[in-house]
């Protein structure tokens, strides 16, 4: 497992003077991670089940940021990447607190994680309906590839993903 600790990489999150920073995750996430599941992706958030096993495996990386220069505090967001062979795929990536750079903390992360392993690109899937994600992946250089038909089943309706990619290395 790559040894990448916590790293300070912004401040103020709402609230004054209250710094945030990213570490990975540890079981101990599971609980607030979950929540944030529910209240980001209602419809389609992982079970608290799913969320142990991916934290858990040995194959996957997952990050957190949470307020304090430690990152102990209350959770602001979360990550995980999957990494087989020369191709990471995002598995997924909330924030509690948008517009403060959690997002692009979260993702550069992720990227630099998968460097590490020695990815050569990164894979993700986004919501066709989704433009606020859709255009974050773009500006971070995502460009899209693909189309998977009906990939979200939502209790009322299917949406297709995009799938969208990114070069890690030259």
């Amino acid at each position: 497992m790559p040894s990448i600790g916590p790293v300070t990489v912004g401040g103020p999150a709402p609230g004054p003077g209250s710094p945030w920073a990213l570490r990975r995750a540890r079981p101990e996430d599971l609980g607030p991670i979950a929540e944030a599941e529910l209240a980001l992706f209602p419809g389609e958030a992982w079970s608290p089940a799913q969320l142990a096993e991916e934290i858990a495996h040995p194959s996957r990386d997952y990050v957190v940021a949470a307020e304090g220069e430690d990152a102990a505090g209350p959770l602001l967001g979360y990550a995980g990447i999957m990494v087989a062979g020369d191709v990471a795929d995002l598995h997924t990536i909330g924030t509690l607190r948008p517009g403060v750079g959690i997002g692009r903390a979260l993702l550069r992360w992720c990227e630099e994680v998968a460097v590490v392993r020695r990815a050569e690109r990164m894979l993700l899937e986004v919501r066709e309906d989704n433009d606020r994600a859709r255009t974050f992946y773009t500006r971070a250089g995502y460009v899209e590839i693909g189309r998977r038909p009906g990939y979200y089943r939502l209790p009322d309706r299917t949406v297709d993903a995009l799938v969208m990619e990114r070069r890690l290395r030259a």
